[in-house]
């Protein structure tokens, strides 16, 4: 739990951070590299630390409300070395993966013009050594314009990166001929969906990315809709946060998925959208999102926030959203919030459900068969229904094309090199698709599920996973465990309960038909603990999950 979110609070965050960062620096005066910061990865002199230290350094100063001598000694070496890692087109590498790369360097370029714009303002401006470092950075800046102009971007949220790093040094240097690569970002439009989502639908990592830059563009130049879109996006991820303000990241198509962080990145959007355009539920959420979170997160933006609009007001118990419904068809998520009850169902994937009590947590509900493998046995709902507090996934089993079935000989010679093509020529002996339909109904503390299969053959295996995460004390009527990652865990009959602390989920409904612990094709558990319930065809089964918390907690079945 972090004190409460301040401007006072950073000082000391910053302070270590500086310090870690410190050990890191290049100091032999006679090394080409002195005053650059080695990469974690390959221990080379690195941009993106270095830059980064600056800004640290930079915001330290200014909080403390005084240069520091020692500090500013090293800052200004940081600040030589960070404009002889800048190759001659102005751009950086990222060593591990981006060679020249426009997009690294205009992450750079938006900490380095917020430290400018900062550091301008500051009482000690005539400082001599201070006027040094601000006019390396600003050499930094203007090398590194025409660059990131030209540079090109790998991925969605690159474009409003470079986007706001240009907006951002125009503004400070209006002598930029820029205008038109910035229009020509600007005019593809904000990429937030009717229902908030961006393309990369990354509320752990990039949703961040593209609300501080179009945030960072907006302070300079309105573009009509954009805040509104980012709007969008801010209130959408509030509805993706557990009851414990981790994140719901099954959405996601970048390396957050399945990682269950507090977004601590989001922080200073809300707070610089409640700058820009006062939104009380904003700052709120980003006072309750820090009290939550077990490290500052993005200490620069918070910081960089804080210094632009203040200090937020302190958050109300209830300022994260959590007793609501909420469908969300175009990106094929429903999520329920009952105060610790959290859940999530999916469209289109194989991890058909989450489900959350506190601090207890099912990260994944699956459902297989053993029918041709792959997606011809895996239930992935192909539809998604929702009426009247109850959600059905529906799976029409043909995933996989020309199976379910079976190829027929051709009665010809088929050479090797041929094979392909042939098989288009192949008459098919078809089977039924494992067609099934998952119903998911709120219930007092949790979920019934009923999983039926409406086709498909008679007399094959069948299963349910439920991945726990792992750290949980697994108990049944007659047998408590500390169960390890990995580990696979069969509910024969009856109930079963996995604690965390006090924190429950119970699985009421247990069934047991087949010994498969690994069914070929289906997804491993890796980390997670798996609770099977295994069948055979067909199946109309009916099963409850089930939180409750408490020091002693005890739960009465039908209670």
């Amino acid at each position: 739990m972090q004190p409460p979110l301040s401007l006072r609070a950073l000082i000391p965050l910053l302070e270590s951070t500086v310090s870690r960062l410190s050990a890191v620096q290049i100091t032999a005066p006679a090394s080409p590299a002195f005053g650059a910061l080695v990469g974690a990865d390959d221990g080379r002199p690195a941009p993106s630390p270095t830059a980064g230290f600056l800004t640290y350094g930079v915001y330290l100063c200014l909080l403390r409300g005084a240069p520091d001598g020692s500090l500013l000694e090293r800052l200004l070496a940081a600040a030589d070395a960070l404009l002889a890692l800048q190759r001659p087109s102005g751009l950086i590498d990222l060593p591990s993966v981006n060679i020249d790369s426009g997009p690294d360097t205009g992450f750079i370029v938006q900490h380095l013009c917020t430290l400018l714009d900062l550091g301008r303002r500051a009482a000690w401006q005539d400082d001599a050594r201070w006027i040094g470092l601000l006019d390396r950075v600003e050499c930094f800046v203007r090398r590194a314009v025409p660059g990131m102009a030209a540079g090109g971007f790998h991925t969605p949220n690159h474009r409003w990166v470079i986007a706001a790093a240009l907006v951002q040094a125009q503004a400070l240097f209006p002598d930029l001929d820029v205008a038109g690569a910035i229009d020509a970002y600007l005019d593809e439009g904000i990429d937030a969906d009717a229902e908030g989502f961006y393309i990369e639908r990354s509320v752990g990592v990039y949703d961040s990315v593209n609300n501080r830059s179009w945030l960072l563009i907006a302070e300079h130049r309105p573009v009509d809709g954009a805040l509104d879109g980012v709007c969008r996006n801010l209130e959408v991820d509030l509805h993706l946060l557990h009851a414990d303000g981790t994140a719901e990241t099954g959405l996601s198509h970048r390396q957050d998925y399945g990682v269950r962080d507090v977004p601590t990145g989001l922080i200073p959007c809300y707070l610089l959208y409640h700058h820009l355009r006062p939104a009380p539920e904003f700052a709120a959420a980003a006072q309750a999102l820090w009290a939550l979170a077990s490290t500052p997160g993005d200490l620069l933006w918070t910081c960089y926030a804080l210094l632009r609009g203040g200090d937020p007001a302190p958050a109300a118990a209830d300022a994260l959203p959590g007793d609501f419904a909420l469908s969300l068809p175009i990106n094929g998520i429903w999520r329920l919030r009952r105060g610790p009850l959290s859940v999530s169902v999916f469209r289109d994937t194989a991890r058909l459900f989450a489900f959350g009590w506190g601090h207890a947590m099912i990260s994944a509900g699956r459902i297989d068969q053993t029918y041709f493998g792959g997606d011809c046995g895996r239930f992935i709902g192909n539809t998604m229904t929702v009426a009247g507090g109850a959600v059905v996934l529906s799976s029409d089993g043909l995933g996989r094309p020309r199976r379910p079935g079976y190829e027929m000989p051709l009665g010809r010679p088929v050479p090797p090199e041929h094979w392909a093509e042939s098989i288009a020529e192949r008459d098919l002996r078809a089977l039924p698709p494992a067609a099934s339909s998952l119903t998911l109904s709120e219930n007092a503390g949790g979920l019934a599920l009923h999983y039926r299969t409406l086709d498909g053959m008679h007399g094959v295996a069948a299963q349910i996973a439920l991945d726990f995460e792992p750290g949980g004390i697994w108990e049944t009527a007659d047998t408590r465990l500390v169960p390890q990652p990995g580990q696979v865990l069969f509910l024969k009959q009856g109930w079963g309960e996995m604690r965390y602390g006090t924190d429950v989920i119970r699985i009421e409904g247990g069934a047991y038909a087949t010994s498969m612990a690994a069914m070929r094709e289906s997804v491993e558990p890796g980390r997670s603990v798996r609770v099977l319930l295994t069948f055979e065809t067909p199946v109309d089964h009916t099963f409850r999950l089930v939180g409750f918390s408490g020091p002693d907690a005890v739960y009465r079945a039908g209670s």
